[in-house]
């Protein structure tokens, strides 16, 4: 892949194209639900608009449950200058270019990334009613599938399949969509080439063992599916970094080493 890809917690992804960045769900508590919260070190780039969110021209949130979304931190990035666009179901926050191509489904355009967005449904019985979509994202020529906390269907894979032409360059999956068979027939609707697990917390935040269980679903996975890639914390896909965290000589990879990532600024 071509596409810069970083990866902070939870289901935070930074995707940059050589000219603009895309963030999705990165802005989030999450620590009171076994999760983690926004780490200090980009928490501190957030309130400075410095580092990564220097280079943040757009930002998506899948829903607004804790773990994905924190209005103030959201806060901090729009009271600066020179704003990015912001979208995400139910958000009052939202201000990008928006087409409906049905009720239950749009096109979003931000810094020259295309997002088809699609109402799904979250996963777990009490969350069935809360707003909540998946994406999936055309940028720098490359394509990925953004799956949130959905629970996957045939269907939702029908609607995704070949609507920008071509292959599914990547995938991000929680563990339970990976676990169950019909987000594994997801898989086989939409296939993407790389199948990548995130939604984890930080090894501290652990409580619910959900590491464990990623690694038991990484072992388990069906061998007509491609390889489950378990992404590791504060790190960029493949070790491939944006040349602006070069140039800058491993910012972010330095803060990881000295600078304690649990307690959220926000």
């Amino acid at each position: 892949m071509d596409i810069r890809i970083f990866h902070s917690v939870n289901s935070g992804l930074y995707f940059w194209d050589g000219i603009a960045g895309l963030l999705v769900d990165g802005i989030h508590s999450g620590k009171e639900k076994g999760f983690s919260s926004m780490p200090e070190f980009l928490a501190g780039q957030l309130a400075k608009r410095k580092g990564l969110f220097e280079h943040t021209d757009g930002v998506l949130f899948t829903h607004q449950h804790p773990d994905h979304f924190q209005r103030r931190g959201l806060k901090y990035l729009l009271d600066k200058p020179k704003c990015p666009c912001v979208y995400g179901p139910a958000l009052p926050e939202t201000h990008a270019l928006i087409r409906f191509i049905r009720s239950d489904m749009c096109r979003v355009q931000m810094s020259g990334a295309y997002i088809l967005a699609k109402d799904t449904v979250h996963d777990g019985q009490k969350f069935h009613d809360d707003p909540h979509q998946s994406f999936l994202i055309r940028m720098g020529g490359e394509t990925f599938f953004i799956a949130g906390d959905a629970a996957l269907t045939a269907k939702d894979a029908a609607d995704f399949a070949g609507f920008y032409g071509g292959d599914v360059d990547a995938g991000f999956f929680n563990l339970y969509q990976l676990a169950s068979p019909c987000g594994q027939d997801f898989l086989r609707i939409l296939r993407p080439k790389r199948v990548f697990l995130i939604h984890l917390p930080f090894k501290e935040d652990d409580c619910f063992h959900y590491c464990s269980l990623a690694r038991q679903v990484a072992r388990n996975f069906p061998t007509d599916l491609p390889k489950v890639e378990i992404l590791a914390h504060m790190s960029w896909v493949d070790g491939k970094a944006a040349h602006w965290e070069q140039d800058k000589k491993g910012e972010i990879t330095d803060g990881l080493s000295g600078v304690a990532h649990q307690r959220s600024l926000f």
